[in-house]
């Protein structure tokens, strides 16, 4: 088949996917920071006359609190007293407070995973309270994170739980800003449906005395939501209207132009949409914010696209990835962190179990002690009495001595597996970060001779290099891609995202991935997937599988050899094989790649170096899928590796 260049597409929806999560986080926290409040110095004056600790206490956490969206370094010295003082005297709802402070200091600094903890510290505090507005408000900002670490179901739960701890009449503007955020969940989990419900729901609360941003936003996700539902006339209007709302946020405002303006493109009318654009990318660029300046990007080149401008709409399609680039790069980093600090978190949790059972193991125990002293004191009262009771004890006892068997046979088997996971995952981390290091040591090198030899260089030596960069940093990609996709089919209670797609399309996406590798090495690509065969399966897992299949046929095929894509299906599977005409492998080697899942490596036919764990973390995911890898290979002939993926 004819491999044809990768077409960036750049849809306005995954824009609006990555932009809403900050978007929330503004509406949640940001919006505090303009509620009437104290002056910090009448709050130092009433901090110098209080007469007890508790007081102080209180009276320094509102002051971070003025201080946190102004000068955060500021408001974390008095957090830390504030907590110092409710610790020394004991007061647990001074203590909640403060981590919760704490955790919205960590909101405000992006510093996520320990925001989550400082929340988690918070909640049992005021479940112990029954503080309703506490709980309300560690709630919400616990939906909020979860909402931005891509949790949504979460993130829905959180708010749901948020609300049920308020008073709808008296927290009015609270629950409009609950709502509001339930709107953008279903937004991301494309339920545009009850997106557009809860914004008009929160939009029905909304009177003359409500905050005027806190409408604007309100109208804004009410717009987007029509937007992306088609109806471009009501999302006009609701949009327009934001726009108009007295102290909009500005980020709001550029965003709300930005939609509006392609509602106008895609009726048609690009001289409305021109003049909602005008000026406003200046103003976007001013705000440093990354998502607004992307999302302006994506509006501009739809402009210039409709407009036939093509060479315009290149220039800002390339402004687009480049930031999209860094914006992704930094969200994978947030989200790593976090699935390292949920491991950790799962593992104290399950040592905390042992702990307690093993604690209801010796009460046990002294209670049939004490079982035996009351049998012997009967004895000596009635002895027909205690022969009777003897019998029962012994029944009674045989049968606890069981249960206690069996509940410590299941407590051995549960920290054999523990043990025997802690120790593969350790391996891998091992394994992954040795790996990591390597190509990024390469790249590091590689710039630094660049750097430094660059006017010395020749025009072959910068091409041979940036090829080197090219291949070192692909690795690199490919690598954390499949240990992100690995860790997240490890989290319990992970569900993988299905959806209907269309293997062939997918593999052509692989292909075009590739297909730099694929010409240098002269390799003839060939496609047997039926074009409308259509399967239900999670797109990433599928990808990365293949997309590692292919790498190593690359690797292992010699120049001008050939690989082919093929496809069957059977009564429970559909059947993906990718078969190649390279160095192939006994069946020695298959079986400690694919059973045993050992690591191994070995160079390529052009002295391509590889990592030696992409198989063991695919088969991995693949058993997690439902599925399994299998091969068949003959030395010197070629290889045929087969991903089995089961038919819902």
């Amino acid at each position: 088949m004819h491999l044809g260049l990768v077409k960036f597409n750049f849809k306005h929806f995954k824009i609006f996917l990555r932009h809403i999560a900050v978007c929330l986080i503004f509406l949640f926290v940001g919006f505090q920071s303009f509620g009437q409040t104290k002056n910090i110095d009448s709050l130092k004056r009433e901090l110098a006359k209080a007469q007890s600790d508790s007081l102080r206490s209180d009276l320094n956490e509102q002051i971070s609190y003025e201080f946190l969206y102004l000068k955060p370094d500021s408001a974390k010295k008095y957090i830390k007293k504030s907590l110092e003082l409710a610790l020394l005297n004991n007061y647990e709802r001074g203590i909640a407070k403060a981590y919760n402070r704490n955790g919205t200091y960590y909101v405000v600094t992006s510093q996520y995973p320990l925001a989550i903890l400082e929340f988690q510290k918070a909640l049992p505090l005021y479940k112990a309270l029954e503080d309703s507005v506490g709980l309300s408000e560690s709630y919400g900002n616990l939906g909020v994170l979860e909402f931005y670490l891509r949790d949504y179901d979460a993130a829905q739960q959180n708010f749901y739980r948020a609300i049920r701890y308020i008073d709808t009449v008296q927290s009015k503007g609270q629950y409009i800003k609950y709502i509001t955020n339930l709107s953008g969940v279903f937004r991301e989990k494309k339920v545009m449906d009850s997106a557009l419900y809860y914004a008009k729901k929160a939009v029905g609360y909304i009177d003359a005395k409500s905050d005027s941003r806190v409408t604007a936003v309100t109208y804004f996700n009410m717009g987007t939501a029509q937007f992306f539902l088609g109806d471009y006339d009501e999302a006009i209007k609701s949009l327009s209207y934001a726009i108009s709302r007295e102290n909009i946020p500005v980020q709001f405002e550029i965003l709300s132009r930005g939609y509006k303006a392609q509602s106008h493109i895609q009726q048609g009318d690009l001289n409305l949409a021109e003049n909602e654009l005008e000026g406003l990318e200046e103003r976007a660029l001013a705000t440093k914010d990354q998502y607004v300046i992307l999302a302006n990007y994506e509006a501009q080149q739809k402009l210039f696209e409709a407009k036939n401008n093509d060479k315009k709409g290149l220039i800002y399609a390339k402004k687009y990835i480049e930031l999209n680039n860094e914006i992704h790069n930094r969200e994978q980093s947030n989200i790593l962190q976090n699935l390292k600090i949920q491991f950790q978190t799962e593992q104290q949790q399950f040592e905390n179990e042992l702990l307690r059972n093993d604690s209801e193991l010796q009460a046990l125990k002294i209670k049939h002690q004490r079982y035996a002293i009351w049998g012997v004191t009967l004895f000596i009262f009635l002895l027909l009495i205690l022969m009777l009771i003897l019998y029962r004890m012994y029944i009674y006892k045989s049968e606890a001595n069981k249960t206690l068997k069996k509940q410590q046979s299941v407590l051995n088997e549960s920290n054999k597996s523990l043990t025997e996971s802690n120790h593969q995952k350790n391996n891998l981390f091992s394994i992954v970060a040795h790996d990591v290091k390597s190509p990024v040591a390469a790249v590091l090198s590689s710039i630094n001779m660049l750097h430094t030899n660059f006017k010395s260089f020749t025009q072959e030596e910068i091409e041979i290099l940036a090829e080197e960069l090219k291949k070192q940093t692909s690795n690199l990609y490919y690598l954390i891609d499949s240990v992100l996709v690995w860790a997240k089919s490890q989290m319990d209670g992970y569900k993988f995202i299905k959806t209907e797609l269309c293997p062939y399309e997918v593999a052509r996406e692989v292909f075009e991935a590739e297909e730099v590798f694929i010409t240098k090495k002269s390799i003839k690509i060939t496609c047997d997937i039926p074009h409308e065969d259509v399967i239900e399966s999670d797109r990433q897992v599928l990808t990365v599988i293949l997309r590692n299949l292919l790498t190593n046929a690359i690797k292992f095929t010699p120049e001008n050899g050939n690989i082919n894509f093929s496809a069957t299906k059977t009564e429970k599977f559909y059947n993906l094989s990718i078969t190649d005409t390279g160095i192939g492998m006994t069946n020695d080697e298959l079986d400690r790649v694919l059973t045993k899942q050992e690591r191994y490596s070995v160079k390529g036919t052009n002295d391509e170096s590889g990592n030696g764990i992409g198989l063991i973390l695919c088969q991995e995911i693949a058993h997690r899928l439902g599925g399994e890898i299998t091969a068949k290979s003959v030395k010197n002939e070629g290889s045929t590796f087969t991903l089995r993926i089961p038919l819902v």
